[in-house]
């Protein structure tokens, strides 16, 4: 169960376990969550540089973490998070706690792989000046036969420390769930009154949201309209648009059609109050005329929307737009297709109607089901150790060949390197990285602005954007040639690094 309580920042998780089996049973619950605590754009601009202000710390009497941002600049306002456990039931043992993301996951590993799950290892209760901060709390339960557990885990906000600590203590209680549930649950009564929304209106609403925030191409403009397109985004600053946010555009050419106008500006409206921002397009199509009479009408009908209504400093970014095809140049209506999450023509009928007959072709398209691919059973470990080429300054994992021009690692059983070793690969026009797991990314002038493959930057799981997988076709076996995303642990792998090149193997060649 999760609810975001209408009184306080808080996110609540309510987690219930009840034993159905004739024996006693002990459960470990873990949370896990990354801690940012900066504006979405610097997060995304440089997330590892961003972490390393990040501080943490545990209040026992509270069992909370906290966590809070050094501030960079002179009167930067702080903000201060808050991570709670409370458990309803016989537990076992004390909270155990992690803010380091290294420690937790382990190098090499994602989310779904954890050191400190899979291998059923205690959290190390590391705090501080930590490098990729989290936060994560565990608790343990007993549970007899027939008994429910119910562990509830609460992530606050305040400004300052002592306003984190006074929402922890007040959500280290187990009713505290139910008071926020049932205040949230009226919140959400009353808003949607107020909008004059219907609990049907308000799925709708999400089911359009979700493929706004995740393209659903089906919602998208044909390939050849895409293809066409030759603008980028600045394109859009000239009809005042800045397309820093997702695009809902409709396009309508008769008055008749105005009813999927109205639910458009209701579903506008619906997430502003859910601080979903989104530019809401309407593109007139009529033909130019003198009178201009659905010019006319949209104008008034969004002037008479509470889309228009701000209130100063509570309001998401994202507005509403009127545009006139016969104004607009091919390429502009080219690029405003393109840039657009989801386009909406008002003849194929209602919001409704169009979100349901996608939802149909979404479920009439679905993939038939396919044998999945097995993967190589563990193989036997070599009978005989394959020689080690010989290297200067072995330090265990690496050192260096051909009288210093290659740097050769080998990663035996277990064995990672502290943080990605790369091998950076360039001209003036175009280049990639590659670490010794086989990660890397490839990009075009610019390493920045110019991806052509994604790069995480996340020196704990360094998860690749490229990768070759091979695969027998008549037993359906699947392995790779790297360390990663397939990795086996009966021979070593070899990565060498030189200037302009890098060989990765399995196995030393």
């Amino acid at each position: 169960e999760l609810v975001v309580s209408p009184e306080d920042d808080a996110e609540v998780r309510r987690v219930s376990i009840t034993n159905l089996g004739a024996r006693t049973r002990e459960i470990e619950l873990t949370s896990y969550a990354e801690i940012v605590l900066a504006p979405p754009a610097a997060d995304a601009a440089h997330p590892a540089f961003s972490n390393l202000f990040v501080q943490t710390e545990f209040v026992p009497e509270l069992r909370a973490l906290l966590a809070t941002r050094r501030p960079r600049l002179h009167g930067e306002p702080q903000v201060w998070a808050a991570h709670v456990v409370v458990a309803e039931g016989e537990t076992v043992g004390g909270v155990q706690y992690e803010t380091d993301r290294a420690r937790f996951l382990g190098r090499g590993r994602g989310i779904r792989t954890p050191m400190s799950i899979i291998d059923g290892l205690p959290l190390s209760n590391t705090v501080g000046d930590v490098l990729d901060p989290i936060v994560s709390l565990r608790r343990r339960v007993r549970l007899v036969p027939g008994a429910t557990a119910r562990v509830t885990f609460s992530t606050l906000v305040a400004p300052s420390r002592d306003g984190a600590l006074a929402l922890a203590d007040e959500y280290n209680n187990p009713a505290t769930f139910e008071r926020a549930a049932t205040l949230a649950w009226t919140q959400a009564q009353v808003q949607l009154h107020h909008l004059g929304i219907n609990a049907d209106e308000a799925h709708l609403f999400q089911d359009l949201a979700s493929r706004v925030l995740y393209s659903a191409p089906a919602l998208r403009p044909s390939s050849a309209v895409l293809t066409r397109n030759m603008r980028g985004a600045s394109a859009l600053w000239g009809h005042g648009i800045s397309g820093d946010v997702p695009i809902v555009l409709v396009r309508i050419d008769e008055a008749e059609d105005r009813e999927i106008i109205r639910q458009l500006l209701r579903a506008h409206e619906y997430w502003r109050l859910k601080l979903l921002a989104v530019d809401l397009v309407i593109l007139n199509e009529r033909a130019a005329s003198y009178a201009q009479d659905l010019q006319v009408s949209l104008e008034a009908q969004v002037r008479t929307s509470r889309s228009r209504v701000r209130q100063e400093g509570h309001e998401p970014p994202g507005g509403v737009f009127i545009l006139r095809a016969d104004l607009m140049s091919a390429e502009d209506r080219a690029l405003l297709q393109t840039a657009a999450r989801a386009v909406l023509l008002s003849h194929r009928g209602t919001l409704a109607e169009q979100v349901v007959r996608l939802l149909r072709s979404q479920t009439a398209a679905a993939p038939m089901a396919v044998q999945p691919p097995r993967r190589l059973p563990a193989p036997a470990p070599l009978a005989v150790e394959p020689p080690r080429p010989t290297l200067e300054f072995f330090n265990g994992l690496g050192g260096f060949a051909k009288d210093g021009r290659e740097y050769v690692t080998i990663l035996g059983e277990g064995q990672w390197t502290p943080a990605p070793w790369i091998n950076v690969i360039a001209n003036p026009a175009f280049g990639f990285q590659v670490s010794e797991s086989g990660s890397g990314y490839t990009w075009s002038l610019n390493s920045r602005e110019n991806q052509l493959t994604p790069w995480s930057n996340d020196p704990v799981s360094d998860p690749p954007g490229e990768t070759i997988y091979i695969r027998d076709e008549d037993s359906g076996e699947l392995w790779g040639p790297t360390v990663l995303p397939i990795r086996e642990e009966a021979w070593p792998y070899i990565a060498r690094h030189g200037q302009g090149y890098s060989r990765l193997a399995p196995h030393p060649s």
